[in-house]
């Protein structure tokens, strides 16, 4: 069990680690910090990866992945990093976010000892989540990061039970369990606030269904806009005399500062519709740290 004792104990253990800190941060949806420098490729690559996940830069990932995976150890000659808990979990995670070709990262799993955690990771990839043979708090923090609106009732209610009543957890030294257990603990009490963890689901499917329809409108108020600023210069131009007469006396140049004026609303446009889609946002009440988040 979770006990308050425990994790102030434990908590002391992630403060002293800047590798504990990364993940648990991960899981917290807390920024990390980087090291000033980093004593190896591997350890660079973790916090790499980590980096890239939180700020959704599959750019960044894809930058630190394909380092990785030209590695190719096999069963007879593993190195260090492949049986490294917390970087395969973040390289999963990386993988399935930005829906990469599994095969490279299926067979390092692979050739990793065989326990719980290899079995619940390749179960993952699998997307084979509910089966038994899984641990389900790595289960319940991966969907968490990559799809909640998988994470069921009985699920919740299965990953407490589990963790409930697993006395020996802190007993086993297993970092990345005992991580993803105290953060799971405390999704569960968060899920279970609501009258059913099913609301909680029903509540992540609305918003996303309720986001893409505020970028339609947000489209449609931009449009809207533009044709009305048009509108209006064509009828200031068609009412007034002078306006006009001026015009056609820098046709030829009017023509080219036209076509600059468009290469311009080019670079405005993408703007300008991330202005008014968090102003539409903000006036129907969304949270504001949402909005913040909000691509």
């Amino acid at each position: 069990m979770v006990s308050i004792e425990e994790r102030f104990s434990y908590y002391s253990r992630i403060k002293d680690s800047p590798k504990l800190t990364a993940f648990y941060n991960l899981l917290s949806s807390i920024p990390i910090g980087l090291p000033n420098q980093f004593s190896n490729e591997t350890e660079e690559i973790y916090y790499g990866v980590i980096q890239s996940i939180q700020q959704d830069k599959k750019k960044d990932f894809d930058l630190n992945y394909s380092k990785k995976s030209k590695s190719n150890p096999s069963k007879d000659s593993p190195t260090p990093f492949v049986n490294d808990d917390f970087l395969i979990f973040c390289l999963v995670l990386g993988v399935l976010k930005f829906r990469y070709d599994t095969k490279w990262i299926k067979s390092i799993i692979a050739i990793r000892s065989r326990n719980p955690i290899t079995i619940t990771l390749e179960n993952i990839l699998g997307e084979n989540y509910f089966t038994k043979s899984n641990l389900p708090e790595l289960v319940l923090m991966f969907l968490h990061l990559t799809n909640p609106n998988l994470i069921t009732n009985d699920f919740l209610n299965s990953a407490y039970k589990n963790i409930n009543e697993n006395t020996e957890l802190f007993e086993s030294k297993n970092d990345i369990q005992i991580i993803c257990s105290i953060k799971s603990f405390d999704l569960i009490i968060y899920y279970k606030g609501a009258r059913d963890g099913h609301e909680i689901r029903l509540l992540n499917e609305f918003k996303d269904v309720f986001t893409k329809r505020v970028k339609i409108l947000a489209w449609l108020v931009q449009t809207t806009l533009f044709i009305l600023i048009l509108y209006g210069i064509i009828k200031f131009i068609t009412l007034n005399t002078q306006a006009k007469a001026f015009i056609d006396s820098i046709g030829s140049a009017l023509k080219i500062l036209g076509l600059l004026g468009l290469s311009q609303i080019g670079n405005i446009v993408p703007v300008l519709r991330k202005f008014i889609y968090k102003i539409v946002l903000k006036s129907f009440g969304y949270p504001k740290e949402l909005i913040n988040n909000e691509k």
